[in-house]
């Protein structure tokens, strides 16, 4: 494991993700400033994650910061999400969803494929932001899952899906 994944790996916490969202609010306004209305939404029931926090409040705030500034029109909106969830392809998989979405430019279909494709190369390359670079490698390295999905002219929906904490790390963190 080289030195960036177990720095995401110490200091992990059992916590709710709503907190880690309730927590990174006021940086967040400071992010979007004038720029967009910030909605948030969670799922009181979400199960617990074993994530580092500061980790996910920059994965937060960097996915908050890409999305304020793709909005180029008057009444800009970002829009976080918090929920519990069971997965399609196997129903016993449980999971917590992180959505940020934007109404700002958007990415045609060809962006976003480029986009995907360049997350997946090697970390010396060139391409994606450094930014989405850093959220991509936070994710996996906690576990989860980041999709993006994004229409041009119509905004940009990025989900991070965490796996719920086992059992025995909730026992332990009791």
């Amino acid at each position: 494991m080289n030195r960036l994944n177990s720095s995401y790996t110490r200091a992990r916490r059992l916590l709710s993700l709503g907190s880690v969202v309730r927590d990174t609010v006021p940086l967040m306004r400071a992010v979007i400033a004038n720029t967009a209305v910030l909605r948030i939404a969670m799922d009181v029931q979400a199960p617990l994650v074993e994530v580092n926090p500061t980790s996910m409040q920059r994965v937060l705030l960097k996915l908050v910061q890409n999305a304020s500034q793709a909005i180029r029109q008057p009444h800009g909106v970002i829009e976080i999400g918090v929920a519990g969830m069971t997965g399609s392809e196997d129903p016993g998989r449980q999971f917590v969803r992180l959505t940020v979405a934007d109404n700002g430019v958007g990415m045609d279909g060809a962006t976003v494929g480029y986009l995907r494709q360049q997350l997946l190369e090697p970390a010396g390359s060139f391409g994606a932001g450094l930014g989405l670079r850093i959220v991509h490698r936070a994710v996996h390295a906690h576990g989860g899952r980041l999709q993006i999905d994004s229409e041009l002219g119509h905004g940009t929906t990025v989900r991070i899906d965490l796996p719920v904490a086992s059992q025995r790390s909730a026992v332990r963190g009791s």
